[in-house]
C-alpha cells in the first residue's frame, strides 16, 4: 500500500503540472524499475506514466517499437545516445601496469563485473559461467557496492581464490585500472533496456561479454560486444571467446569509437532542442 499511495501522490504531481500548462518529458533509461518488489505494480504505473507524459527521450532507436508494444505509447519520441564517460576519468594504463597494480596475473583471462552488486545482475551466474571455463591463471573481479540481499552470491565468490571481490564503491581515480586490467566486461542483467556500464567499458577500451538485445545492439559491432545468451552456458561461451580473441582487441580503436558515438554536451543539446 506504500508503493500504491507514493505512485498515486506523483501520478497527481505530474497531473497537476499538465493542467498548468507544463510540458513533460520522460528518459527512457529503464523500461521498468530494477528489482522491483511488486512488479505488476511498476509496469501498471509506468503505463499511467506515458499516458502523461508530452515526449520521451529514448537511447537507442528500436526502444520506440518496445515502448508501443509493452505499454501502447505511440507518442513522439527523440533519440538522445547515451554519452561516453571518456573525459570523466583518467586515461586507462597499460593492461600490464593495471594489473601489477591489482596484484593480477600478468598472462591468465581476466573477467570484470563492475559497478553496484544487485540481485537483477545475474552475479551467480556469472560467477558459475566462469568456473566453467576458468583455468588457474585466470580471474573474476567483482567490483562495487552491494545494494540489496547478494550475500548468498558474495559468499559462493569468496570460496574460489581466483575470484576477487571488492565490495565497496570505486573511486573515479580508480576505475580506469579495473577496465585496463580486464580482458572483457561481463553483462548479465536480468530486463535491463539502457546500459550505462557498457558505455563505460566501451570508454575505457574494454570490451563488452553480454546479451545482444536493447542498448546493446546499438553498440555492437566491431570487436565491441561478444554476444551471449543469457544463463551460465551462454555466458561461459562468451567469456571463452573472449579470451580466445583477447590478445587481437585493438582498445584505442574502441575508446575512439565510444568518443564519437555521443557526447555530454551533444545529448544535452538534443533534450534542449525538444523543449524550445
Amino acid at each position: 500500500w506504500i508503493y500504491e499511495a507514493r505512485a498515486a501522490a506523483f501520478n497527481r504531481q505530474l497531473q497537476i503540472l499538465k493542467r498548468r500548462g507544463v510540458r513533460i518529458a520522460w528518459t527512457a533509461h529503464n523500461l521498468v524499475p530494477h528489482d522491483d518488489p511488486h512488479p505488476e505494480l511498476g509496469r501498471s504505473i509506468r503505463k499511467d506514466l506515458l499516458a502523461l507524459v508530452d515526449h520521451v527521450f529514448i537511447h537507442f532507436p528500436s526502444a520506440q517499437e518496445t515502448l508501443a508494444t509493452e505499454f501502447g505509447y505511440t507518442g513522439p519520441c527523440t533519440v538522445v545516445r547515451h554519452p561516453h564517460y571518456i573525459d570523466s576519468h583518467p586515461a586507462p594504463p597499460s593492461q600490464l601496469a593495471a594489473r601489477t597494480k591489482l596484484g593480477l596475473p600478468h598472462d591468465g583471462f581476466v573477467a570484470l563485473s563492475f559497478g553496484l552488486l544487485r540481485p537483477y545482475k545475474g552475479i551467480s551466474d556469472i560467477i558459475h559461467a566462469f568456473q566453467k571455463v576458468a583455468r588457474d591463471q585466470d580471474r573474476l573481479i567483482l567490483a562495487g557496492n552491494p545494494q540489496g540481499d547478494v550475500s548468498a552470491d558474495l559468499a559462493l565468490a569468496r570460496e574460489d581464490p581466483r575470484i576477487l571481490v571488492c565490495a565497496k564503491r570505486i573511486p573515479k581515480s580508480e576505475v580506469p585500472l579495473y577496465f585496463a586490467a580486464a580482458d572483457g566486461a561481463v553483462i548479465a542483467h536480468r530486463g535491463f533496456f539502457t546500459s550505462g556500464s557498457a558505455l563505460l567499458a566501451l570508454s575505457m577500451g574494454c570490451p563488452v561479454i553480454g546479451p545482444e538485445v536493447n542498448h546493446l545492439v546499438d553498440l555492437a559491432g566491431g570487436q565491441r560486444l561478444y554476444p551471449v545468451e543469457l544463463g551460465v552456458d551462454g555466458l561461459a561461451a562468451g567469456l571463452a571467446e573472449a579470451r580466445e580473441k583477447a590478445r587481437s582487441v585493438d582498445r584505442e580503436s574502441m575508446r575512439t569509437w565510444a568518443g564519437n558515438y555521443s557526447n555530454w554536451r551533444e545529448a544535452a543539446a538534443r533534450t534542449a532542442a525538444v523543449f524550445r
